[in-house]
């Protein structure tokens, strides 16, 4: 499977970056919202990882409604240390698929990755 993932912390990608080699997969991560905006196309991944916080310029959230409005339709997945009920809604209503809260664990990823595995 092909995975993107947005995220600024490189401790949480290399969290990310060891579940995806142990399932075999790929992944490209980008730093910045704006990175990634400038880079996703349709059908460059089977699933998205974004965090919704980048500090400065455009968050996850803003950068999953671009990419809704650009045709992307496969699985994005919030992926946030923010834990309230307003960003799950937030989340949803931009065009996320599901939403988890960091910090993530193995089994929790693993499972999530195997939810949206492409048959």
């Amino acid at each position: 499977m092909r995975i993107i993932y947005i995220e600024d912390d490189p401790t949480n990608i290399a969290l990310v970056e060891r579940v995806v080699r142990m399932g075999h997969d790929t992944l490209t991560t980008y730093m910045t919202a704006e990175e990634a905006a400038a880079s996703i196309i349709p059908g460059a991944a089977d699933l998205i990882l974004t965090d919704i916080d980048f500090g400065d310029g455009m968050s996850g959230l803003e950068l999953t409604r671009l990419l809704r409005e650009r045709g992307i339709n496969v699985p994005i997945i919030a992926i946030t240390a923010y834990d309230l009920q307003e960003y799950v809604r937030w989340a949803e209503l931009v065009g996320n698929d599901n939403f988890m809260v960091k910090p993530v664990n193995v089994p929790d990823l693993i499972n999530l990755f195997d939810f949206y595995r492409p048959e």
